[in-house]
């Protein structure tokens, strides 16, 4: 990403700004009004996130290519065995896999009390008929048409995850 993409991402709650993220939001917001976009990339705080936004970026590729496979038009990552996941865009898992239509991405909910699935419809593949929200409502989640989520009781998250599967490869 590049000029403004590369600052949305700075500010993208995924990356794991934390405690600090107010202020720089507001450091953001009066830079924004005065300064030419190349200048406050190089304002040391926004170089800062930039340099770790790129290196958990390597990291999170990294993760993705040992998590993840293809079934059919459905990326699968399941990062439930993971020590540990980087920040990272959640769209790169397209372009890895760019034959699939829609991603799964399952790990851990707090405390491991429940298994978290986060269905997408891809971004450039924008073949995918399923209305994602409506399958998570039909396990107690919910979202939109193109993507959505939904907790799953360990115990049964298994066999769930294999009807989400396959309902998504059946409307690819």
């Amino acid at each position: 990403p590049q000029r403004y993409i590369l600052l949305g991402y700075t500010i993208d709650s995924r990356t794991g700004a934390g405690k600090a993220f107010q202020g720089y939001f507001h450091l953001l917001l009066q830079l924004l009004k005065t300064t030419p976009i190349e200048e406050i990339l190089e304002h040391p705080k926004v170089a800062e996130r930039v340099q770790a936004m790129r290196e958990n970026d390597r990291a999170f590729r990294q993760a993705l290519q040992q998590y993840s496979r293809q079934d059919g038009n459905v990326i699968i990552t399941d990062f439930r065995e993971a020590p540990s996941v980087p920040p990272g865009n959640r769209f790169l898992v397209y372009t890895l896999y760019p034959q699939a239509n829609v991603s799964l991405r399952i790990h851990w909910g707090p405390q491991r009390q429940s298994v978290i699935a986060a269905v997408g419809h891809s971004i450039f593949n924008r073949t995918c008929q399923t209305s994602v929200g409506d399958l998570m409502a039909r396990f107690g989640g919910g979202g939109h048409h193109g993507a959505g989520t939904v907790p799953l009781k360990p115990d049964v998250a298994d066999a769930q995850l294999q009807e989400i599967i396959d309902e998504l490869k059946a409307n690819g």
